[in-house]
C-alpha cells in the first residue's frame, strides 16, 4: 500500500527521497520502495522519519501504530532467540574443544 500520507508530508516540507534515505542509511531506490509499500517500513524507521520531518508518527503512519511496533517487536525477540541458540551452540562446542 503507498504512503500517500507520507509523501504528501515529505514533499510539503521540501525533503527528497533521497534526503530520508541518507537519514536512514539506506538507498535512494530502497526508500522509494518504502514510500511505495512494496518494502515495510519498520517501526523504528516509521519513528526516524517522523523526527526528521519533525511530526508526530501518527501523522505520517496510518498503520495502527501499535500493531506494527509490537509486530516488529515480536520479530527482532524472535530474531534474538535464534541468535542466541547459535551464540550458546557455538560456547558448548568451544567449551567441549577446551576440555580435550
Amino acid at each position: 500500500m503507498k504512503n500517500t500520507k507520507l509523501i504528501s508530508i515529505r514533499k510539503s516540507k521540501k525533503i527528497s527521497q533521497a534526503d530520508v534515505a541518507t537519514y536512514l542509511k539506506i538507498s535512494q531506490t530502497q526508500y522509494q520502495k518504502r514510500e511505495a509499500g512494496k518494502i515495510k517500513i519498520t517501526a523504528y524507521e516509521w519513528e526516524k522519519i517522523a523526527k526528521l520531518l519533525d511530526i508526530d508518527l501518527d501523522e505520517i503512519n496510518v498503520k495502527n501504530n501499535h500493531t506494527v511496533h509490537e509486530k516488529s517487536l515480536a520479530e527482532e525477540v524472535l530474531f534474538l532467540k535464534e541468535r542466541i541458540k547459535k551464540l550458546e551452540l557455538k560456547i558448548n562446542l568451544s567449551t567441549s574443544n577446551n576440555m580435550h
